[in-house]
Parts: structure tokens; sequence; C-alpha cells
């Protein structure tokens, strides 16, 4: 359907390029104090290989299917002149740098239209009577099912002016993510009217978000639903490749599905350290503690790590930078910022297990206070930046601490209290 392929596309890119970035940092305090350290559980031996591991392999989507049905209230003509749409064999395409994978109809054509933040490609059968595109975006916010399923009421919202528009509430799937089945009556090759069936999924693969849609001639959907459905459970996605495609970056994805052995786990009378309901939770039995753990990742001067943390009692969670053995060799070193339950944040710098602090905590409306946040924190050269929810809200000039491996950080207080950990992407950059 020629004017859908036009309306979709531009739709898309309307909704995933108009983002902008933001910035409300502070400056760190002028003179930076000592700050005391409690006596601390020992912190997870940091296990560095010489070849970083790959992360586990990324699998297809488990169990939702194309609807067969139309929404209610949904009309439309139909005709017989429709020329029908076929899907007589699929073929895998590849991603170049690997990034995802889908089976396609091997003999409809494909339109990539991409930018540095958002991939978007649409294939249509010979006559445009019948689409499926693809858009694929990074974030740096923590997502949840809600704000997923408002990504996918905004696109299908851009079709409703069409004739006989119809949509259903979007459902929350299994999986974590979303679909919504919706409907209008188009225009169809050689000028035939006839009900288009759509159906859009949301999901979120650690930090990517991947808008797919299916639109067919309603009439014809029922024979086409076996070939629809097979065509969403190849959809693969690796995010540990970057939107980017830059194959010089080393990133890795940790989604904490599975207990892939890359993170320490502990049970122990003042430490649980657990992988289990797909998060990292990290609990402190005793009072005054604090805790890191450092993945199978090598060390480097320049790296990145971010990851969704969901504050658990009064504790400070966050990532840390250039973490690693200081001296005396029982000691450590490293960069950490943090956030706590409600809305503020700090930072301190460890060189041999002495903190000095360089932002003393403050809040930021950047914090969602109560709920999951997306923290980040870069190491590159002489700077330390810390982010929240994609805003950067620090910017630190400094150089005691110059190698070391990207961490998860926990402290608690006068009570048991945790965190959990999700979606943590390291990147190790030029």
């Amino acid at each position: 359907m020629q004017c859908l392929r036009r309306f979709a596309l531009a739709g898309i890119l309307a909704l995933t390029l108009t983002g902008c970035s933001v910035s409300i940092g502070t400056t760190p305090t002028a003179t930076p104090e000592p700050r005391p350290t409690a006596t601390p559980r020992p912190t997870a031996t940091p296990r560095p290989t010489a070849t970083p591991l790959p992360t586990a392999a990324p699998t297809a989507r488990p169990e939702p299917t194309i609807a067969p049905t139309s929404p209610s209230g949904s009309t439309g003509t139909g005709s017989g002149m429709l020329i029908p749409v076929t899907i007589d064999r699929l073929e895998t395409f590849e991603h170049p740098a690997g990034l995802f994978s889908i089976d396609v109809p091997a003999d409809w054509s494909r339109q990539e239209n991409s930018s540095g933040a958002t991939l978007v490609y649409v294939w249509t059968d010979a006559a445009e009577n019948a689409l499926i595109i693809l858009s694929i975006t990074e974030t740096q916010e923590a997502l949840t099912q809600d704000d997923l399923a408002e990504r996918a009421t905004e696109f299908v919202n851009i079709f409703k002016d069409e004739k006989d528009f119809s949509m259903d509430p979007p459902e929350k799937l299994p999986s974590g993510g979303v679909q919504i089945i919706w409907s209008y009556t188009a225009q169809a090759s050689g000028g035939v009217e006839a009900p288009l069936l759509a159906n859009t999924f949301v999901y979120r693969d650690v930090d990517k978000v991947s808008l797919l849609t299916f639109g067919i001639p309603e009439e014809q959907f029922d024979d086409l639903k076996p070939s629809l459905d097979a065509i969403l459970q190849s959809y693969i996605v690796d995010p540990a490749v970057p939107l980017s495609g830059d194959a010089s970056v080393q990133r890795f994805a940790y989604d904490f599905i599975d207990d892939d052995s890359k993170w320490v786990t502990e049970d122990s009378a003042s430490l649980k350290a657990v992988i289990e309901e797909g998060v990292y939770r990290i609990t402190l039995n005793d009072t005054d503690l604090y805790y890191l753990t450092a993945p199978d990742v090598s060390a480097a001067n320049d790296l990145e790590v971010s990851a969704d943390v969901l504050i658990q009692g009064n504790s400070r969670a966050g990532v840390a930078v250039r973490y690693g053995t200081g001296n005396p060799s029982d000691t450590r070193n490293y960069y950490t910022c943090w956030i706590d339950g409600g809305s503020q944040y700090g930072c301190f710098v460890s060189v041999n297990d002495r903190w000095t602090t360089l932002r003393e905590p403050i809040s930021n409306p950047a914090i969602k206070p109560g709920k999951v946040n997306r923290v980040s924190l870069k190491a590159q050269g002489n700077r330390i930046i810390f982010s929240v929810n994609g805003v950067e809200v620090q910017t630190f000039t400094d150089t005691r601490v110059t190698r070391g491996q990207a961490a998860l950080y926990l402290e608690n207080f006068s009570a048991r209290a945790g965190a959990e950990f999700d979606n943590v992407i390291v990147t190790l950059l030029k």
C-alpha cells in the first residue's frame, strides 16, 4: 500500500529523531575532603581475562504471535480485486555488524533510512500491499513496560486520522514487551480501498529498543499468519553490538536472564548477591558496609559502564570505573557515583581505600525517586562523567586513578538494605 509505506516511515523517523541532550551539571566542591570508610566486607575479586569473554548468545522471541483478528470497531469493505500478498520463502537478513537478524520474505524489497541514533528498515511486497517495519534505537533511560506501551501507542497514533482507524489497548507480554493490534482502511495498489490489519510490537533488549510492525490486508491475514509468526519468532537482537556498527568498540551486555558465571554470587551472613528473576540482587545484611563487584571484562584506561538501578531500603547504589588493586594489594582504587532512594546522588574517588568526596550528596531532577533509574559513568582521559537517565549531571577532571575495570557499587547504613541491578552495559572506549 503505497501511502502506508510513506506514512509509516515518516512516522517512525518523527518519533525517533526528535530527541535532544540536556546538561544540568554542577561543579564539584572546590576542596575535596577525605571521607572515612566503614569497615568493609571483602570486595568481589576482580577476574580480568586477557581476552574479554563474549556475551551469551541472544535468543529469539519466545511466545508472542501475530493476532489473527482485527480490533473491535474496525471497518472496511475489502475487495476481491486486491493483488494477493505472497510469502513463498523466508530468508535471513543479518545486520552487517551483527546487531540483529530477522527472517523476511525472500522476494520482498527492502528500504533503509538510518541515522546515528536510529536504524529503520522497511520491507514491502511487489504490489506494496503489505509491509514489515523495524526501527531500532538505543536508550539511556530505564524503560518500564508502561514506557514501552507509551512508545507503541505514540507510533500507532500517527495513523489515528486515517479512515476507519481502530486500535486495541496495549497488551503487556510475559517477555517484557508490548503488543498493539490496530487497523484502518487504506488505499492499495490500483486504487482499491481495503482494511489493513496491523500488529505492532515493542521490545527492550538492555539498551536497545525495537519497534516491529506488520501490516497486511485484513482479508489475507489468516492465510499469511503462520509465515508472519515465523518472522516474529525469528527476530534476534544482540545488545552488545553498538548501534553505529563500529566493530572497533568492545561492548559487553548483561541482562541477568541467566546466571552465566560472569558476575560474583555469594550468600553469607553479611552479604547476599544472587541472580534471580532477571535481575542481579545484592543485599548487605550487616550495617555500614560497602561492596563492589566486577564482571569478566578486562581492565582499561577509558571505559563506560551503565546499569538500571533500583534502591531497596536505606542504601546508595551506582557504578564504578577504573576499579582495581591499590597499594597495598588488599586495597582498591576506583571512581564511583551513586544514587539513593530519593532524588540525591554523589561521587567520590577511592585511592588505596581512602575516599575523597568529589560531589557531596545533592538532589537532581533527573533522578526518579523510588523507581528504576539508569546510571552511567564514563572515564575518558582525565574526565569523569556521570549521567542519570540520559542526563549528564556531573563532570570531573581528575587523574588519581588511570586504569581498571567497570564495577557495580553498593553501600548501606543503619539497617539491612540493598539494590537490584539490571541491563548492564560495559564499553571499552577507543
